[in-house]
């Protein structure tokens, strides 16, 4: 166990609040390298550290809950939050998400699709929970109708829809529903009860949860297997999330739609997040240890093990009642749902020795799930923070060889005058030949970076012949966009790994010039910040254009090409009675989809080349500047020839610098050796 400020740090689990603790710190210890880095350049590019701060400082994790309608998503949530606020017992017809996240004050805020907003605040949590019901809920009467599609195509077209044959025939092809033409009358009463004023599309709820991490966004996804598909704005919280929790019930353990949500829906990238949390292991507890080793089993292949949990939220909804101070005779009398799994585990605990509170959470499963979660969540952003540390670091190591530099450069001037010109000379004809190598090392980056031979054009060709045939033989839309995204991260990648390449090329050379003239000449070769090159290079290079263009009405605006409601019509011709309705080919618009697709993949591809290229420009303008302004330094150290007492003074104060500098060395080395 080590310990910062008093707090305890465990290296194997890290926790929201370390995170929160370090974090801090980092930002303070920013503050101070950049108050004493002053205008001196030591090679770090300060305004990529500030971003990265900025970046630090906004930070959102966003935890995504998915899985199917009625596996029990919205208790689960619950019970996270510590808070019973999501209606449980109702069937959410809403393709809305719901955003959760820390706010001081209740906050309920529900965008509907023609733009409407409405807004509650400072309300109490039961009238928050109604409105939640209301707005998300399939009422009584209108069970047994495709509700879902129908607000899909509302939401497309936002004109009543005729309930012709045509049209009941098109909802029983996609819902699975028969006879529908038996309940024409409540299609008919359901459709006109609906408007794009009353269709959400997003409900963002604040409420002051009793947790200490507020960067956290929860986000409730529609179920999987609600009709119509993860559409285009539920995919992108699922691209962004850190954590993708997957909840499907303990039994029966084998799950199509987990099967095919990891196949068909997410991207790869995504898969690195993803969690299966089975739930209700209460009424299977005492095969759940066998269960979840089932579970280990079926989907080792999708989902690391060690990401795969059995819990129960009812029984850590118990936990939290106690924690709140409640008996267990109240929380039987207060709710019925929670009754029988009081009275089943009180008795077990008893049994088993345990003290009642933490008896119930050591059952819910949540004790096991909740610090893995949180570290999974902090590993990628303490990697961040180290990496800044270590910027830091490398312009503290610069500016004491800078100021060592030049404390040595005023000693001789002290000295010697004559001799101290002819050292400046001696190092501005230094200077000039450094120059010449850093040239030649950029002629020789070229030749081995660019050209026909080049491990980057192979790269290119190869992932483009990937994608080529992984589209072309794609016969369905969903997928097509999954591997769409797939592409645009391989691209990521690629550069990502190809600009690390080219930054070791260029270190590993510098350093070896460096060793060189520092004998010969008494230069150090200056620092150069290769990882900014790096983010400035990809910012370069990877250009986000739509890699379909809009050649079939609106389909294809802004990336959501693959808008699900435009999944379901049967032909492509436009039929008018009182309203209009616009009947879709399925297949040929894959067709055409594919091919546009297709035909501009490889247009960016082959302009991702050319850009790559160019990206070599940023080493080469780098690499003048900073020598450029290493020589106008030693130009201006010649012209301001100094009194004794002068050249005192200035070594003095820079003596004092190195000192504060050490100082956060220190601090930053001691704060490294715990994140590590």
């Amino acid at each position: 166990m080590m310990y910062l400020n008093g707090k305890s740090f465990n290296k194997g689990i890290v926790k929201f609040t370390d995170y929160k603790i370090y974090k801090q710190q980092i930002i303070e210890i920013f503050n101070s390298y950049k108050n004493l880095r002053g205008n001196l350049n030591d090679g770090i590019d300060v305004k990529s550290l500030e971003n990265k701060i900025s970046n630090l400082k906004n930070n959102q994790f966003i935890i995504a809950v998915a899985g199917e309608v009625k596996a029990g998503k919205s208790t689960f949530i619950n019970s996270l939050i510590k808070e019973e606020i999501l209606p449980t017992d109702v069937l959410q017809a809403t393709n809305a998400l719901i955003e959760i996240f820390y706010s001081k004050k209740p906050y309920l805020k529900i965008t509907y699709a023609s733009g409407k907003v409405e807004v509650l605040e400072d309300e109490t949590k039961d009238l928050l929970k109604e409105k939640l019901k209301k707005v998300a809920a399939i009422p009584e009467e209108y069970r047994d109708i495709p509700v879902n599609l129908i607000d899909l195509y509302l939401l497309e077209y936002g004109n009543i829809p005729i309930i012709d044959e045509e049209f009941i025939k098109y909802l029983e092809e996609r819902s699975g529903i028969e006879n529908l033409k038996e309940v024409r009358y409540k299609l008919e009463n359901y459709i006109m009860s609906r408007s794009k004023d009353n269709i959400p599309i997003r409900i963002e709820l604040g409420y002051p949860f009793s947790w200490e991490f507020d960067e956290i966004r929860l986000v409730d996804m529609p179920g999987v297997n609600a009709i119509g598909g993860v559409h285009d704005l539920s995919f992108t919280f699922l691209e962004k999330a850190n954590a993708i929790l997957f909840i499907h019930p303990i039994k029966p353990i084998e799950s199509e739609s987990l099967k095919r949500f990891v196949s068909s829906v997410i991207t790869n990238k995504s898969k690195e997040t993803l969690f299966l949390i089975l739930t209700h292991s209460a009424v299977f507890f005492e095969e759940k240890e066998r269960l979840l080793e089932e579970a280990k089993r079926i989907y080792s292949s999708i989902i690391s093990p060690d990401r795969i949990f059995v819990v129960d939220s009812i029984l850590k909804l118990i936990y939290e009642d106690l924690e709140k101070g409640k008996t267990l005779e109240e929380i039987k009398k207060q709710s019925r749902h929670k009754r029988k799994w009081v009275m089943y585990f009180q008795d077990l605990a008893e049994e088993e020795g345990l003290e009642e509170k933490k008896a119930f959470l050591s059952y819910s499963g949540f004790e096991e799930l909740i610090p893995v979660l949180e570290n999974f969540l902090v590993s990628v952003p303490f990697l961040e923070l180290t990496k800044i540390l270590e910027s830091i670091l490398d312009g503290y190591k610069e500016q004491i060889s800078i100021y060592q530099e030049t404390i040595e450069l005023l000693q001789k001037q002290k000295r010697d005058r004559e001799d101290f010109l002819k050292e400046i000379e001696r190092m501005q004809k230094g200077l000039k030949k450094l120059e010449t190598y850093c040239y030649l090392i950029l002629e020789e980056a070229a030749t081995i970076f660019m050209g026909v031979h080049s491990p980057i054009e192979a790269r290119l060709n190869e992932f483009k012949m990937t994608y080529y045939d992984i589209f072309l033989n794609t016969k369905e839309l969903e997928e097509l966009r999954k591997y769409y995204r797939d592409a645009e991260n391989g691209l990521n990648q690629l550069v990502k790994e190809n600009l690390k390449q080219i930054s070791e090329f260029f270190r590993k050379r510098l350093e070896q010039v460096g060793e060189q003239f520092k004998e010969e000449y008494n230069i150090s070769v200056p620092k150069i910040d290769l990882s900014a090159i790096e983010e400035a290079c990809r910012r370069e290079v990877i250009r986000k254009e739509p890699i379909i263009e809009e050649k079939l009405e609106s389909l294809l605006e802004n990336w959501n090409f693959l808008k699900p409601w435009k999944w379901f019509k049967s032909e492509r011709t436009k039929k008018i009675i009182v309203g209009s309705r616009e009947i879709f080919d399925k297949e040929a618009f894959l067709k055409i989809l594919r091919n546009s697709l297709l035909e501009n993949f490889i247009e960016v591809v082959e302009k991702l080349r050319d850009e790559f290229y160019k990206a070599l420009n940023f080493y080469k303008a780098k690499i003048g500047y900073i020598l450029e302004e290493k020589r106008n330094r030693l130009e201006n150290l010649k012209k301001e020839l100094k009194s004794n007492e002068r050249i005192d003074y200035e070594i003095l104060m820079i003596e004092k610098k190195i000192t504060l500098i050490e100082k956060e060395v220190k601090k930053i080395k001691a704060l490294y050796k715990i994140l590590q």
